[in-house]
């Protein structure tokens, strides 16, 4: 699972230079497709590898420009907090990562 992850990590941050913010989802499904042996592992690989990419693409951006993206979109989006964008986005890089290998290891069986 742990090795699953870390390819979805990789392919994916590489994928996301060239092609748009939904190449997490193919390359996840690939590596669900073939890497992984159950269904709760798939998803958890999916899960980690592009939220975990996610959050710390968010994170940078969040850190690099001293919060102030972070913030104006956090007060559009009534947030208490301007970090908790960062956790959102890495929560939804880690449902869209994780349901796509899901999918993967299904349309394998």
């Amino acid at each position: 699972m742990i090795l699953a992850a870390l390819l979805i990590l990789v392919l994916s941050f590489i994928s996301e230079m060239l092609l748009p913010w939904w190449s997490i989802a193919i390359v996840a499904f690939a590596v669900g497709f073939t890497k992984t042996p159950t269904g709760w592992k798939s998803f958890w690989a999916g899960f980690l590898g592009g939220g975990f990419l996610w959050w710390m693409t968010s994170g940078t951006i969040h850190f690099r420009t001293n919060g102030i993206l972070t913030s104006k979109l956090g007060e559009m989006f009534t947030l208490p907090l301007p970090i908790l964008l960062v956790l959102i986005t890495g929560l939804i890089g880690g449902l869209v990562g994780g349901l796509a290998a899901t999918s993967g290891f299904i349309s394998e069986r």
